[in-house]
């Protein structure tokens, strides 16, 4: 077997470098390395759920808080914890409302919140409790999105005023 030349171990040591760094940016990650890091499903204290109604029916939006013993706060976390999260890098100033409503959801833990933020579009912005700003987009975002938001509409809630 022919052995490699100097150039050519130093342009195969810069693929793999070249290949590790695009992986570290394009690859699929779970929803609690999605949140940021710290974030731990097991720490959260809370989970609080804004529903901003844009369907223009009038009617206000809604507010839940889940305490994370409940069974609607596991399979929330269930659900979102089932998708993998690709990044996606466009700017997220502004987001197409394709739902009946924008959903923020808030995970309170001892060190922080963290926020996730659904309107239907192809992203989902997230937030970590150190202010960080991700975008994220999941594979059937619009009904993954749609079957979260008529999971939370079932569940008990307080009218906003």
């Amino acid at each position: 077997m022919k052995k490699l030349s100097r150039k050519h171990k130093i342009a195969l040591i810069e693929l793999v470098l070249v290949l590790l760094i695009a992986l570290y940016f394009f690859a699929p990650r779970s929803f609690s390395l999605a949140m940021g890091s710290g974030f731990d499903r097991e720490q959260v204290t809370q989970i609080q759920v804004d529903l901003t109604n844009y369907s223009g029916d009038g009617q206000p939006g809604r507010t839940l808080r889940l305490d994370p013993a409940d069974q609607g706060a596991q399979e929330l976390l269930d659900r979102l914890e089932d998708k993998w999260y690709f990044p996606y890098y466009v700017e997220g100033d502004s987001r197409q409302i394709t739902l009946d409503y924008a959903i923020q959801l808030t995970f309170s833990q001892p060190e922080g919140d963290y926020c996730c933020s659904l309107t239907g579009d192809r992203a989902i912005d997230m937030v970590d409790s150190a202010g960080r700003s991700r975008s994220y987009q999941v594979s059937g975002s619009e009904e993954f999105q749609r079957s979260l938001l008529d999971f939370l509409l079932q569940q008990e809630y307080t009218i906003q005023e």
